[in-house]
């Protein structure tokens, strides 16, 4: 379940899929900044965190870290906003889901 808080602590918008994430940067207040981690609890698994223009912060947890990593990367709403892999080179994806080294 994705969440939307405001700055100040309330939620603003729930969604039971990323949906609301991606209605909330085309409808409201474009992405500012998107940083992605692993989860500290189980490194398979990812967080997400959406910083949009207006300091409204969303959340998501992702059972798959590479498809999260996917899913950011294939968002062109959001390229224009500050990327941050809190994980190190990410590298690139040849496929949904696949995680590829870079290349030199």
């Amino acid at each position: 379940m994705s969440t939307i808080q405001h700055p100040a602590g309330g939620r603003i918008r729930t969604s039971r899929n990323l949906r609301g994430l991606r209605d909330y940067a085309t409808q409201i207040a474009p992405v500012v900044c998107v940083i992605t981690r692993r989860d500290s609890t189980c490194p398979a698994r990812g967080e997400l965190t959406v910083i949009y223009a207006d300091g409204a912060i969303g959340r998501e947890s992702f059972a798959s870290h590479p498809i999260m990593i996917d899913f950011v990367r294939n968002r062109r709403t959001w390229r224009g906003a500050e990327l941050r892999y809190l994980d190190g080179d990410m590298g690139y994806l040849s496929y949904p889901g696949i995680l590829q080294g870079a290349r030199a």
